[in-house]
């Protein structure tokens, strides 16, 4: 077992350097970890499972997951990217269990043959025009709402781009798929989420406002 660190040394780590140390039995150094990661992978756990409750609970599994099997934990990709995908499993395992959300199948509004023709890209229009319409409280429920909907591997993928900023190749990490097949989970998410909003986006008079 490693010697325990003071706190103000700890804080000094990057997160590999705190995974070798948690893993030779520094639980100091796992619990900067957890402090360091703790709210990220909340947000993310909630953003999924729509649930404070369900989200403590997953954060919980994943932490505890992630404890043990720290030792796997190669270091050739950032931890967060990691333990993301702990979260992501716990959140999407919790979803498949209790079935609580209606899913909506992306497919029905994605053109197979154009995602395969030609490298999938942001639909034109409805990202812009909604950021322009942040104010607009009618269409942020309905934009949040148009979310909710995703089934959970084109949610999660969109939720890790969109919200938490990560790279196309940290996402295709976090969910353990290639980057083309990130990109095309992204593509159909905001296809869907364009026809979804389509109604609401295309009165200029109302999100004008």
């Amino acid at each position: 077992m490693t010697d325990p660190l003071p706190a103000e040394l700890l804080d000094s780590l990057d997160d590999v350097a705190l995974a070798s140390r948690a893993v030779e039995g520094d639980f100091a150094a796992f619990e900067k970890i957890v402090e360091r990661h703790r709210d990220k992978a909340y947000r993310l756990a909630l953003s999924l499972t729509k649930s404070e409750a369900d989200a403590q609970d997953v954060v919980q599994e994943a932490f505890i997951n992630i404890y043990r099997k720290l030792d796997t934990f190669a270091g050739d990709a950032q931890l967060s990217s990691w333990m993301y995908r702990i979260v992501v499993n716990a959140a999407l395992m919790r979803l498949r269990k209790t079935r609580r959300r209606a899913e909506v199948s992306v497919d029905d509004v994605s053109d197979p043959a154009n995602l395969e023709q030609s490298a999938p890209g942001e639909p034109a229009g409805w990202r812009v025009r909604g950021d322009e319409a942040a104010e607009n409280r009618e269409l942020r429920e309905q934009i949040l709402a148009a979310i909710d909907q995703l089934d959970p591997k084109y949610q999660a993928a969109f939720l890790l781009r969109e919200i938490e900023g990560l790279s196309l190749d940290e996402i295709a990490t976090v969910l353990e798929l290639s980057t083309g097949a990130v990109k095309t989970r992204l593509h159909r998410a905001r296809l869907f989420l364009q026809a979804a909003l389509e109604p609401y986006l295309g009165r200029e008079e109302d999100i004008s406002n």
